[in-house]
């Protein structure tokens, strides 16, 4: 068993192969987030390989199924921001992160407009598959999040006791889940836990590696 880890990869611009390929996955995962923004579910269903896995806050299952409720929702009117894609390749296999803020659709909380705003950052799995990168699976490693009144200065009417109850990387977007009638998973890979966020690392070095 392999204790080195994916990111212990320094950077190698001499490898042109992987330069391109780096160069594809990134925009492979930046297409993926714009399609999934705009509602192209079918194109960004092609993003990914058939048996492809989908681990967030809402939803742990295959990717197929992710899309279909995706789809019913009409997107769920979230946005991404992305600040930057880092990607790792060896071979035909390759992990991506991307940080993001997820700007969720303006909600209502007793009556009062709220924004929710989410840092996380995107981590996936990719494999080259007849020539074409395709992601096997996405996470969300979750930092923290901003429950944020519209009109500024205004407070926000919260369960204290409620919120306090929710892991510290995403409380105010179970909180808001909850609201919706969902409940948000307490065991995703988070900062708050950095176990959880090692154990990740540790499963992907592992197949990257392998």
């Amino acid at each position: 068993m392999t204790t080195k880890k994916f990111y212990d990869i320094a950077l190698d611009q001499t490898d042109k192969q992987a330069v391109a390929d780096r160069a594809e996955i990134r925009e492979l995962l930046e297409y993926e987030r714009y399609t999934r923004d705009n509602g192209l579910y079918a194109q960004e269903a092609a993003c990914y390989s058939d048996d492809a896995q989908i681990h967030v806050s809402w939803y742990d299952g295959p990717a197929k199924g992710y899309f279909a409720k995706v789809a019913q929702a009409n997107g769920g009117g979230a946005k991404h921001k992305i600040n930057y894609t880092a990607v790792w390749v060896n071979g035909n296999k390759a992990i991506g992160e991307m940080p993001v803020m997820m700007l969720s659709p303006r909600i209502k909380l007793d009556g009062q407009a709220v924004d929710l705003q989410s840092y996380a950052r995107i981590f996936t799995r990719l494999e080259k598959q007849d020539g074409v990168w395709k992601i096997l699976d996405g996470d969300c490693i979750y930092e923290r999040d901003e429950l944020i009144p519209v009109i500024p200065g205004q407070p926000i009417k919260i369960d204290t006791a409620e919120l306090a109850g929710y892991r510290e990387s995403y409380q105010g977007l179970c909180y808001v889940l909850a609201r919706t009638g969902m409940q948000g998973s307490d065991d995703l890979p988070g900062d708050d836990q950095p176990n959880t966020v090692e154990q990740g690392y540790s499963a992907a070095s592992q197949w990257f590696f392998a």
